[in-house]
């Protein structure tokens, strides 16, 4: 099986940050003749051990996932009954386009369990195309 290329990947790690990579998705649109892909990757300052998630787009916005405020949002998410909330950028589907990018937090026990990237595109006549989904487990 031969190994293809991701079409966009997580910085290169330097003297001051480290970059991690967590999870990759692509598709395309036929109707743009146009890939779309996303790499999530988990950034941490080397001298104060801060982190935090990004979500990296070759063709939309993005997403930053600051460790703090997702943890008080899935908190208050898990307090309704929510099994999950979106975060950063989203495209949603509409009646002439069926297209759909999101970015899920996921909560488990009112925590931060799984973050997931779910991207829907387009057939060349329109119609939607296959879902494709990666989840990855919120670092600790």
């Amino acid at each position: 099986m031969i190994a293809l290329k991701q079409l966009i990947e997580a910085p290169e790690s330097d003297a001051s940050t480290l970059y991690e990579t967590l999870a990759y998705v692509d598709g395309f649109d036929a109707v743009q003749n146009c890939d779309y892909a996303f790499v999530a990757y988990k950034e941490t300052c080397r001298d104060s051990g801060n982190w935090r998630v990004r979500i990296r787009s070759s063709q939309t916005a993005g997403a930053v996932f600051e460790p703090g405020i997702i943890q008080s949002t899935a908190r208050s998410i898990a307090a309704q009954g929510r099994p999950w909330f979106l975060w950063g950028y989203s495209f949603d589907p509409s009646p002439g386009d069926p297209r759909k990018i999101q970015f899920r937090v996921h909560v488990s026990d009112g925590e931060p369990a799984k973050i997931e990237m779910l991207v829907q595109l387009r057939n060349f006549d329109g119609t939607a195309d296959g879902l494709r989904s990666v989840k990855f487990a919120w670092p600790n």
